[in-house]
């Protein structure tokens, strides 16, 4: 679907022991062509498909190189919809930025949009957040459920079709313990670890063995429990409490991976019997076609639509049975978007396949991959000063009137000069190259402290300066 991959709070733990390795990452969220990502030491990143997707601060086309959001270093979860976002930070306040057209930043306001992340309301007791399309969902430590945003289809499970632009509990429950946010449907797990659905069924999605709309959350069932939840465009799948994998809904593409293209309206237990191992798996997450898991022997697999080579398969070949990807026994996190995947591995590095064009795949190139490419690790941007940066050297700084770059400038694409709210003030490109060092002139700017953009082929490095 257009996100995917919802990392509640109380899985944390989990994330957080697999990160021990080499690499900077602690957890991904893929949307509808854009990333957004968040590194071991609390930074948020984002690339892809901007407008006002990624809370830059500002407006670009695209970004193919992951960006710091802004400078904090207490985010703890974030959630990428179809073109807004959602993020918790570790003192459990909310935060949104994006497309909110339908009310689903809860900002109390309709046909808004913000390139900035903002805090929604003052509450500081959220647990866990789902962004869909054009819509929200979010858990509070007291296990209530809330939502806002587009109830087109009854998504947000008030029993009623009305658009929200505030979080809204839903009904009256206090149990609720996992959240999960498709197209236009919502899975959602109790305490007991029972299922629940609502919103839109058109292809089944929600497993009731109906085609019904349901305006509110209805068991799912009731004879199994699950541990795992994942909500795609409009298929849906989730883990039994004995690691066995369940899926339903729209199997067009094969990505239910039963070996069929049958859509099912009731979920349907899938067999791994082929190689011998137990049917088990520890990772879920369900794209807009095609699906993603991690068996317990932390092998990755996929299944389904593969036109941009989201499968990771290293072919465009669409797969109705889950196929092995690569032979990598090392595997810890997956999130499937919208035509592209990432998957993080036990060293923390992150890995990204599929479509390419918008940037989504953070490689520094705008082009689709059909095998896994590695996402490099920027280098975080903290409140220090510094001149001296990935060979870089930056004088003076403080500066007045222009800056000199030392090193080797003769990479350097272009410069481009942000507020620390993320407005660009200054481009440019066709830099004067004085051998070793070039001069950037800064004309009439505001004394104050600065971002400084420095593109390079393989990475765009950011750099703090201040202007007297």
């Amino acid at each position: 679907m257009k996100k995917r991959f919802i990392v509640l709070l109380v899985i944390l733990p989990f994330l957080l022991g697999a990160q021990t390795g080499t690499g900077c990452w602690r957890m991904v969220s893929s949307g509808n062509n854009f990333t957004l990502a968040i590194k071991n030491d609390g930074t948020l990143w984002g690339w892809g498909l901007n407008g006002n997707r990624l809370g830059l601060g500002y407006f670009s086309a695209t970004e193919n190189l992951p960006i710091q959001v802004g400078n904090a270093n207490d985010w703890l979860v974030v959630s990428s919809g179809e073109n807004h976002a959602l993020a918790l930070k570790t003192n459990g306040t909310l935060w949104s930025w994006g497309n909110g057209q339908f009310g689903q930043l809860g900002n109390g306001v309709f046909n808004s949009a913000t390139f900035t992340v903002t805090q929604v309301g003052t509450a500081n007791d959220w647990v866990a957040i789902a962004a869909g399309t054009g819509f929200s969902l979010a858990l509070k430590n007291n296990g209530t459920l809330w939502s806002w945003g587009l109830n087109s289809t009854g998504q947000l499970g008030q029993n009623n079709t009305t658009n929200l632009n505030l979080p809204t509990q839903v009904g009256i429950a206090t149990d609720w313990l996992k959240i999960e946010a498709g197209d236009q449907h919502a899975l959602a797990l109790k305490t007991n670890n029972s299922l629940w659905s609502w919103g839109n069924n058109t292809t089944g999605q929600l497993g009731d063995g109906s085609f019904n709309t349901s305006l509110i959350p209805i068991p799912i069932a009731s004879a199994l429990t699950f541990i795992e939840i994942s909500a795609g465009f409009d298929h849906s799948m989730a883990i039994e409490s004995g690691l066995t994998l369940y899926t339903w809904g729209n199997n067009t593409n094969g990505q239910l991976g039963d070996g069929t293209n049958t859509t099912s309206n009731v979920p349907i237990p899938i067999s791994f019997s082929l190689d011998g191992l137990p049917s088990s798996c520890i990772a879920i997450s369900a794209g807009q076609t095609h699906s993603l898991i991690i068996r317990n022997n932390a092998t990755l697999w996929s299944a389904g639509f593969n036109n941009q080579g989201q499968l990771a398969q290293g072919n465009l070949t669409n797969l109705n049975t889950f196929i092995q990807v690569g032979s990598g026994t090392n595997w810890t996190q997956i999130s499937a978007g919208f035509v592209h995947s990432h998957a993080m591995d036990s060293s923390a590095d992150l890995w990204s396949a599929g479509r390419g064009i918008e940037g989504e795949m953070g490689i520094a190139t705008n082009v689709n991959s059909s095998n896994l490419v590695n996402v490099a690790c920027p280098t975080s941007l903290d409140n220090s000063d510094f001149q001296s940066h990935q060979g870089y050297k930056i004088t003076p700084n403080p500066a007045h009137h222009f800056l000199k770059l030392q090193g080797d400038v003769t990479q350097i694409q272009a410069l481009k000069l942000y507020t620390l709210t993320g407005q660009l003030i200054l481009e440019s490109v066709n830099l004067p190259i004085q051998e070793t060092e070039l001069n950037f002139p800064l004309p009439d700017i505001a004394a104050g402290s600065y971002i400084l953009h420095i593109i390079t082929p393989s990475k765009t490095y950011q750099k703090k300066i201040i202007l007297e």
